[in-house]
């Protein structure tokens, strides 16, 4: 029985994700994995080029045309014990003289294995290089270790997990979350980690394409389009660390997060250590960047040493960055409930 489900919605044309679908079709068939591709690009070369490839493949005409959409529909198809997340403008490939994990042995406090994560620009090629672990046996010590270890970028989120853990986790977020932006790749990352620890398979090699967020214009252009294409404005990058707090106490209260109560607890503390903690920073560096409610609820945060308080005074900073917004999230807390 194949153990491994490997998950691509894509959206570009053939021509341009050729390459990242042929690379997780030779990895498919060498390993006895299989691809799933959702493709809503409505390209018809790609779609002849896919029906009927291999039996290695599942190719999906997806109805589907938004991003989070389409990523419920390949998610969705996988019947396998695990599965991985891949972009369609990034590649996979067998590093040979490496044993792969065996995913059917794993214990169950393991959530997932990360690849041999290369990072890649068309430019420089491989300009670095991640095979970071997270071992920590608590899911807060996770999450402070995740903090120390990340390299600027959230690659991690391209790994193997559960798909026990995964689906359920993204189903909520694309049926639930006030925005749906892909910012929240971050928050999504934490709240996988507090699942369970994430150990290393040197056999299997992705290539995280970089593409536009390889320089510093690039960042800043994209960034800003993640959060308009959101419906939040523009400079949204500024309550970046507010919106994963916010996020990440919301994934936390799950039920179907196994965790104990003073697991949880804990979680939602640390997490406001470090997310809220960093927003404050900033608030307090930068004020004169935020509305006057915002920095009159910052100054009262830093007075509260309660979490649950902090978090119904970040519901209220919401409306700061859009009104409206506030609501949307008290509807996403209230979805937990049954999550």
């Amino acid at each position: 029985m194949a153990q491994l489900s490997i998950c691509m919605p894509s959206n570009r044309p053939w021509t341009t994700s050729r390459e990242a679908i042929e690379s997780a079709l030779v990895y498919a068939e060498k390993t006895g994995a299989r691809l799933i591709v959702s493709d809503n690009s409505r390209d018809p070369e790609k779609r002849s080029a896919l029906q009927n490839r291999s039996p290695s493949l599942l190719y999906h005409y997806s109805p589907s045309e938004d991003a989070s959409g389409n990523w419920m529909e390949a998610l969705s198809l996988a019947d396998t014990p695990f599965l991985l997340p891949m972009g369609d403008d990034d590649q996979i490939h067998f590093n040979e003289g490496n044993t792969p994990v065996d995913l059917s042995l794993l214990s169950d406090d393991i959530a997932g294995v990360r690849p041999h994560t290369q990072i890649w620009t068309a430019e420089n090629g491989v300009c670095q290089t991640e095979t970071y672990t997270i071992d920590a046996p608590s899911p807060a010590e996770r999450l402070q270790e995740f903090s120390r270890k990340v390299m600027g970028n959230n690659s991690m989120f391209y790994s193997i997990y559960r798909t026990s853990v995964f689906p359920r986790l993204f189903r909520f977020f694309t049926q639930m979350h006030p925005t749906k932006g892909g910012y929240c790749d971050w928050s999504l990352t934490f709240a996988l980690i507090t699942a369970g620890r994430m150990i290393h398979d040197p056999s299997l090699i992705y290539r995280y394409g970089l593409g536009i967020w390889a320089t510093g214009e690039g960042i800043a252009a994209a960034s800003s389009n993640l959060y308009l294409k959101a419906g939040l404005p523009a400079d949204s990058e500024k309550y970046a660390a507010l919106l994963r707090f916010l996020d990440v106490h919301v994934f936390t209260l799950r039920p179907s997060l196994q965790l104990s109560a003073e697991e949880r607890g804990n979680v939602l503390l640390i997490n406001g250590r470090l997310a809220m903690a960093e927003f404050l920073q900033s608030v307090r560096t930068n004020a004169a960047d935020y509305d006057e409610v915002l920095v009159y609820l910052a100054e009262l945060i830093e007075q509260e040493r309660d979490i649950d308080s902090i978090f119904h005074l970040a519901l209220l900073m919401a409306d700061c960055i859009k009104p409206g917004l506030k609501d949307g999230y008290i509807r996403f807390f209230q979805a937990a409930a049954t999550a």
